[in-house]
Formats: structure tokens, C-alpha cells, sequence
């Protein structure tokens, strides 16, 4: 059953997360407000107004967490309002930074402050691009996801193997703003593509079972040969992962914590293994990641698929004999400009193919993505269909 502990660890930790995030979002806010309507000749009342407004749209996060983790249901009109303000705000502040970073650039350069104040022409002017900016990188991140088919290169792949059809799926966090109706029209896209087996590579959920249920009930039409098979996120340590795993191996799925199970294609043995995610570290006494448990029993003779959410320990892998590991977690960045920082934090690997030594690694950009920010500029939402090819120099 479940472990007390879990709940414990889980809300202190979100806690501990939104008060962080939201005082961030607040001083961002105060910077942002003062910027657009405090230097310029606005009347005091639209100054009010408009700093008002901006520290508003900073908070909205509190208004999906309320929902998230206080109400009986969940409310998704509630839920995608909040997102999309705060959409709107991070793409505010962003065109702000940006805009502020060549300034002061600009005056370095020179040696000479220029007018740091904005015209009220030009504050109208942010307001209605970052509007539009919204408009667009929410589209970018809410519509149903992409079938993304591709070959995924196998080194040592055998023969038997040649041609197996994987679909990969990442990062749906249903409960966040993903709700039933898009999740049944993503499985339906799902199993017009007949794969051999279906894999999740974590966050599938973003809220307990209690709230988000029926929400996820869709995913029991998934279809292939042979099964769906689940590896543990970060998430769902913020929500409860022990329910969650009972809950998913009623349905008939294989869940993987730090275990690994034989399959056959074409009648030869294959093995896929799955750990429980590094966030497991965080809460003691929990569900810890183990490779030495989760490869127990194998050896570099067997076929090896790894299913692991973070891919940042993918050159440590390589040399266990693994030969393909399907990962996600960083989104793809989700935003051009945190590509760099998703690079350094994930050790390289923030998005695709990589060949790494003999093991061929796939991180996915995510099948959806965290709600509390419904963005997606420079990168987009994917069902990957890996059809297994021998790599040939």
C-alpha cells in the first residue's frame, strides 16, 4: 500500500517549489511593472492600474495551485486561464529582458545612458506583441502533438529486432492543462500507427489520482503487441507515485521501478528495463533509483532497452551494455533561450538522437508539457515513432 511519508515529503516539497517560483514571478513582476508604466507619463490612475495588472499576471501560478491541490475536482477552464496569464506574463518579461539586455549593452558600448524610460507608444507596443507571442507559442504547446516517424539507428541491433516499431511518448503531465478530450484524441492518433510496443518515458500525470483520473481514463484504449510500458518522472513524486503505480498496473500496464522484463519480436528474447527517477533521492525511503537492481540478471549478450525520464546519465549507461535508451524530461527546452542552461543541466543531451558509444539515446522533446507555462517557442510537442534500423558507417 501506500507510504504515509510520500504524501509528507511531496507537499512540502511542492511548497517549498511554488513559494520559490511565485517569489521569483513577483519580483519579475515589480521589475516588469515599474519598467512599462512607472518612467513614463502615463496618468497615476493607468500607472495603478497597469502595475496592478502586471502583478497580477505573476501570481496566476497561485491560482493553479490552488486548483491543483485544494479544490475537490479539478477545474481545466480555471486551470487554462491561469496558464495562459501566466504564458502571457513570461513572454512579457521575456521581450522585456531581451529588450533591456541590448540597452544596457548599447550604453556600455557608447559610454552614454540613453533614455531608459519607455514612451507610452512603445508600452502599448510590448503589450500587443507579447500578446500575440502568447498567442502563438500556446497554440505551439496545446495542440495535439505532432507523429514524429523516424528510423532510430541501433548499433549491434539483431536481426530479428530489424524493423520493430516503438512508439515513444514523454512529458504528458495530464492535470496540468491536458485534459480527457485531448488525451482520447492523441490515443486514437496513437494506435493508427499499429507499433509493436509503446513506451512512456515519465511525467505521464501532474495531479493525484483522486483529481485526475478520468482524465487519464483514454489512455486505457492504447493498443500494441506488446503493451504500454511506463518508467517513472520527477512528477510523479510531486503527486504521489505509489497510487499512481497500483493504479496503472490495474490497467494493465508494465510499470517499471528498478526492474527489468523479457519480451519477444520475431520470437527472439529482448529485455526492457526501467529505474525509478533521480528525484527519488529527495525523498527518503521512498522509491530510490537502483541500476544495478534494475539490471539484475542481464549481461552485454542481451538486447537491452532502458527506459530512464532524465537522460543526463546517458555515457554512465552506455558502458553497462545498454543499447538504447529512450528518456525525456527537459522538454527540448521548451524555450529557444533556455536551450543553453537544458544543454548544461541534462550533460549535452537536451533534445533527439544521440549516438553515445555503442548505446543509441533518444530524449524526447515531450508529448505535451508543464501547464503552469502553456509555451512552446523554438521547440514543439511529439509522438515519436522509432522504427528500429542496424547502424551501418
Amino acid at each position: 500500500m501506500y507510504d504515509p511519508n510520500e504524501l509528507e515529503h511531496k507537499t512540502s516539497r511542492n511548497r517549498l517549489f511554488f513559494i520559490l517560483c511565485t517569489s521569483i514571478m513577483l519580483c519579475t513582476g515589480v521589475y516588469i511593472a515599474l519598467r512599462l508604466f512607472w518612467f513614463n507619463d502615463f496618468s497615476l490612475f493607468v500607472k495603478f492600474i497597469g502595475i496592478s495588472f502586471i502583478l497580477f499576471l505573476s501570481q496566476c501560478m497561485f491560482g493553479m495551485r490552488y486548483v491543483v491541490s485544494f479544490t475537490q475536482h479539478m477545474s481545466y477552464v480555471a486551470l487554462k486561464l491561469s496558464g495562459y496569464c501566466s504564458a502571457y506574463f513570461v513572454t512579457l518579461a521575456s521581450i522585456i529582458f531581451f529588450h533591456d539586455i541590448f540597452y544596457f549593452s548599447f550604453c556600455i558600448y557608447f559610454n552614454e545612458l540613453f533614455s531608459y524610460a519607455f514612451s507610452k507608444n512603445f508600452t502599448i507596443v510590448f503589450l500587443l506583441f507579447a500578446f500575440f507571442a502568447t498567442i502563438f507559442g500556446a497554440w505551439n504547446a496545446l495542440k495535439i502533438p505532432y507523429i514524429f516517424k523516424r528510423n532510430l539507428f541501433v548499433k549491434k541491433l539483431p536481426k530479428e529486432l530489424q524493423g520493430m516499431k516503438i512508439v515513444h511518448l514523454s512529458d504528458l503531465h495530464i492535470g496540468s492543462t491536458f485534459d480527457e478530450k485531448w488525451l482520447d484524441k492523441l490515443v486514437t492518433k496513437i494506435n493508427e500507427e499499429q507499433a509493436d510496443l509503446i513506451v512512456v518515458s515519465g511525467d505521464l500525470v501532474d495531479a493525484t489520482p483522486h483529481k485526475i483520473e478520468k482524465d487519464l481514463e483514454p489512455l486505457r484504449k492504447l493498443k500494441s503487441r506488446l503493451g504500454v510500458h511506463i518508467c517513472l518522472g520527477n512528477h510523479e513524486y510531486f503527486c504521489g507515485a505509489l497510487p499512481w503505480i497500483e493504479k496503472w498496473k490495474a490497467w494493465g500496464f508494465y510499470v517499471y521501478v528498478n526492474e527489468n522484463r523479457k519480451f519477444f519480436h520475431n520470437n527472439y528474447p529482448f529485455y526492457i528495463a526501467g529505474s525509478a527517477d533521480f528525484e527519488g533521492y529527495k525523498f527518503p525511503g521512498l522509491l530510490t533509483p537502483d541500476l544495478d537492481k534494475t539490471l539484475k540478471g542481464l549481461d552485454e549478450k542481451d538486447f537491452i532497452i532502458l527506459l530512464q525520464h532524465q537522460p543526463k546519465m546517458a555515457k554512465i549507461n552506455a558502458k553497462l551494455g545498454i543499447d538504447i535508451q529512450l528518456s525525456g524530461h527537459t522538454h527540448g527546452g521548451q524555450y529557444f533561450f533556455l536551450f543553453p542552461i537544458v544543454h548544461i543541466l541534462n550533460r549535452g543531451f537536451r533534445n533527439g538522437f544521440y549516438q553515445v558509444g555503442d548505446m543509441s539515446l533518444y530524449v524526447s522533446p515531450g508529448s505535451g508539457l508543464w501547464g503552469y507555462v502553456p509555451l512552446r517557442f523554438g521547440t514543439r510537442s511529439e509522438v515519436i515513432v522509432h522504427k528500429l534500423v542496424s547502424y551501418e558507417k
